[in-house]
Order: structure tokens, then sequence, then C-alpha cells
């Protein structure tokens, strides 16, 4: 795993419990029949997007959403029948199967992080 990946989840609370949510749900999901006319949208592994999840506030379970994607942990797609779909990456699968590795902060300690991507200690400071 690229340090970098380490380094942001080792300072988000809550990212763990999105990709178990999504992991939860993709193994609950039913594989549609296959047909001819089935496409890559259909396939198993997709879901709709978590409005809520215990444990995480709502307006910071967008700001996961959005981190989560940009690591490349959580891929989605947009299908104009189904809406927004999300399913865990290749890479987020790995990563919960090592999340030994990683120390999640308390929701306190993640608080005071910026839900964007500024990262700018600079101006917390002054």
């Amino acid at each position: 795993m690229l340090d970098h990946v380490a380094e942001e989840l080792s300072a988000t609370a809550g990212w763990r419990r999105v990709l178990e949510a999504y992991a939860t749900l993709a193994a609950g999901a039913v594989a549609p029949p296959q047909s001819e006319s089935s496409d890559a949208s259909e396939s198993p592994g997709w879901v709709p997007r978590l409005s809520q999840l215990d444990g995480v506030e709502p307006e910071r379970l967008s700001a996961l959403h959005g981190k989560l994607i940009a690591l490349g942990l959580l891929s989605f797609e947009i299908s104009g029948k189904l809406g927004m779909r999300y399913q865990l990456s290749p890479l987020g699968r790995r990563t919960l199967g090592r999340v030994d590795e990683f120390e999640e902060p308390s929701a306190d300690e993640s608080a005071d992080l910026p839900t964007d991507d500024s990262g700018n200690a600079d101006l917390e400071a002054a």
C-alpha cells in the first residue's frame, strides 16, 4: 500500500466504518440473473450510496466518501436508471484485510481536521 494512503487513513476517523458498511452491503447484494442484455452497471458489488451510518455524522459521511474515492479505496458510477452507486475498489478490499496495520483516530481527534483536502496547517495556526 502506498505510504500516503496509510498516512491519510491514520489521520481520518470513520473510514473503516464506511468501507466495512459497503463490504457488508455488497456481500448481501443479490446478483441479477445473467442475460445478454445485462451491462456492467448491473454487476454484483455495486450498491446505493450510504446516506447515513451509525457513529458517523451525516456531514462527515460526505467528506469520508470523497476522501475514500480520492485515495482509490472506493469506486463509484452514475447510472441513468439506478443513480449513484458505489463499491470497494481492489485496494479498498485489500485495505480492509489489513486494518490492524492502521491506527484510526477517535472521532474527537479527527474533528479538528479540515473536511476538504486543503490540509494547510499554517492557515489553521494563524
